[in-house]
């Protein structure tokens, strides 16, 4: 009896474990299109951007990259989650460039090499991240620059077409960063640079016009004859002041920072701290007002440090080391008033 028994037992028991291939297909597509749909408009809508990069990012992606054993690469998803955990790891690595400024201020030369050996190993990190996202989103949309313009078939896929472009020219910059040991194709930046004509920059409140005008002026000979990459940088940013973004001026501080240009550097963050307090960018965006603040506050924090061995004073983005009327709110709260 137990012999008969177990042969049906053994042949469900078979058919139960090749059942889990069945499931796991269906499984992955499913969670591939809730997170193109739900989830990723869900992030890019959040102003918490350390939950984000750090939260989404990190603990989501290995999940939904293992989905491409089963099914074909949700590379859509995953040049988003890419996206953030490189933006967390380059926290890291400014933290660590701010630890090697401070040391090289106060002349501690073995805390500096510590502080540059720990940055450049987070600038690798940030940099393959960065580099996966350059993969991620040619694997989706097509070659960068090649010509011909990707058919985009909704807001998300032409924000990701476009925080995708710009995501692969910061992962060169990170790879210089880092000794270029990754070697992220140098020619990444031109493409980029050329990707930018199939966005539309009205909609998206001059990141692509800001974006190819930091190209034209980091590569050399990109630029077309009879433009100017600081009048048009300018412009874009003044645009998205206009809609409340602060994306494109961040775009000219960081332009500013590359250029070693303080005066438009110091420029380009104050518009950004103006955009930011604001408050009026488009809430469903608001993780790029997120990013652009962590940016600039990082550039401000660098220069702030570098002056005075601390990082920009609490809330006072803008303000700088000399300015009449930079914040000292740190050293002047009162605790007796704060407590009655």
């Amino acid at each position: 009896m137990l012999k008969r028994l177990s042969l049906p037992l053994m042949a469900g028991l078979v058919v139960a474990l090749s059942g889990c291939g069945l499931i796991y297909k269906p499984t992955g597509h499913v969670l591939a299109h809730y997170s193109q749909d739900e989830v990723v408009p869900y992030v890019i809508g959040s102003g918490d951007l350390d939950l984000s990069a750090c939260g989404t990012g990190m603990g989501q992606h290995q999940l939904l990259a293992s989905f491409g054993r089963v099914i074909g690469r949700p590379s859509n998803v995953l040049l988003n989650t890419s996206l953030l955990a490189g933006l967390c790891s380059e926290a890291e690595a400014q933290e660590e460039q701010l630890r090697f400024a401070r040391a090289l201020r106060e002349g501690n030369t073995e805390e500096a090499r510590d502080a540059r050996v720990e940055s450049q190993r987070l600038f690798r990190r940030t940099a393959l991240r960065r580099y996966a996202v350059y993969r991620d989103t040619v694997d989706a949309f097509g070659e960068l620059g090649n010509g011909e313009c990707p058919s985009l078939g909704n807001d998300v896929e032409e924000f990701e077409y476009m925080v995708g472009t710009l995501t692969s020219v910061q992962a060169l910059l990170s790879d210089i960063q880092a000794s270029s040991s990754v070697g992220v194709p140098q020619d990444v930046a031109a493409r980029a640079g050329r990707a930018t004509e199939c966005m539309d920059n009205e909609k998206w409140w001059g990141v692509p016009n800001a974006l190819q005008a930091v190209v034209w002026l980091s590569v050399p000979g990109t630029a077309p004859e009879g433009s100017d990459a600081w009048t048009q940088l300018t412009e874009a940013a003044d645009y998205g002041e206009s809609k409340g973004m602060p994306m494109a001026a961040m775009l000219y501080a960081l332009a500013g920072y590359g250029q070693s240009d303080e005066a438009r550097e110091k420029q380009g963050i104050r518009q950004v701290a103006k955009i930011y307090n604001a408050g009026d960018g488009p809430p469903d965006y608001m993780i790029l007002s997120e990013v652009a603040y962590a940016q600039a506050l990082y550039l401000s924090d660098r220069i702030w440090t570098r002056e005075t061995g601390q990082r920009t004073p609490f809330l006072a983005l803008g303000d700088f080391p000399g300015d009449d009327d930079s914040s000292e709110s740190d050293s002047n709260f009162d605790a007796g008033s704060f407590l009655d």
